[in-house]
């Protein structure tokens, strides 16, 4: 049996003044999404993301996820933003970064973690903290090239160029992965707001001293805050228990309320709505043209 007991913190930062993250906690779904573009648009990609992975991932019905249905819904999830930002101008060139783990076989400790961009998924065990996802994006290039080093990147002044993103082309490139889950792992899931403020050095500072997963995500966010809180932020901490039981049901999560000094998440939007106006508009534009075609060979004869 898997016990989850999961920490969630977000805050505009002390620049901004929307906050564009989103997040999904919730049904062994555990994700952070960092939006971008003018308008509040980012907010609404990031909410499609978020959004769209709960439903896909939740209506599959299978309490056993392989990579390939976790990368799967974030091309669905993909899609769907890339549609309304054709639907509304405003939105054009909305997207979003995605990184977190969907618990995808909950009888054998398995998860699938999922990323795309530079919102990054840490793993803390056995005493040491490491990055599990690999950022997408210009330094982090840099970086695997050998041409700046890991602390140069932090403040590199092209950090902000991401190489992937959804909802930008119609196909978005995801690496999944699978991890076996070990009794006490501690999964730290975060926007770059809390990255490009603090380096890993400070973040297991932070770990070290910390009580829970809720602790430890108000801690994160007030470092983030406390160093220049230049961008939005987000932290979800995951902490995860094994423990042999004949209970049926093989996920327990327990989510405790957001602390009172944290801004609320963005609202969510309507996604699947719009996904469907988007999907009506372009069926009744096929119909109108077919129409047309008939009509003009009819009137040559």
């Amino acid at each position: 049996m898997i016990r989850v007991v999961a920490g969630v913190a977000t805050h505009v930062g002390r620049v901004r003044e929307a906050n564009e993250d989103s997040f999904l906690c919730a049904n062994g779904l555990y994700f952070v999404a960092d939006g971008m573009g003018g308008h509040s648009a980012g907010e609404v990609a990031s909410d499609i993301a978020v959004t769209t992975l709960r439903d896909v991932l939740s209506e599959a019905g299978n309490i056993v996820l392989a990579s390939d249905d976790v990368a799967a819904a974030v091309r669905h999830a993909n899609t769907a933003i890339h549609s309304e930002s054709i639907l509304d101008s405003s939105k054009a060139g909305m997207g979003t970064t995605i990184t977190g783990l969907a618990v995808s076989n909950p009888f054998d400790h398995k998860a699938v973690v999922a990323n795309v961009g530079d919102s990054r998924t840490y793993l803390w065990r056995h005493g040491e903290l490491r990055q599990i996802t690999k950022d997408h994006s210009h330094v982090q290039s840099l970086v695997d090239r050998g041409a700046i080093t890991r602390a140069e990147a932090r403040v590199h002044h092209q950090r902000n160029i991401v190489l992937r993103a959804m909802g930008i082309d119609t196909y978005v490139d995801v690496d999944t992965f699978e991890v076996d889950i070990e009794d006490g792992d501690r999964f730290i899931i975060c926007s770059d707001g809390l990255v490009d403020e603090a380096d890993d050095n400070e973040i297991e500072t932070q770990v070290r001293s910390s009580i829970g997963p809720q602790d430890l995500a108000d801690r994160l966010v007030a470092l983030a805050n406390a160093n220049g809180g230049r961008d939005n932020v987000t932290v979800l901490v995951v902490d995860f228990a094994l423990a042999a039981s004949t209970d049926s049901t093989p996920v327990v999560t327990e989510i405790p309320p957001i602390a009172a000094t944290i801004m609320d998440p963005p609202a969510r939007s309507r996604t699947s709505v719009w996904f469907n106006v988007a999907a009506w508009a372009m069926w009744l534009a096929a119909a109108a043209i077919t129409v047309a075609v008939a009509v003009s060979a009819i009137t040559s004869k």
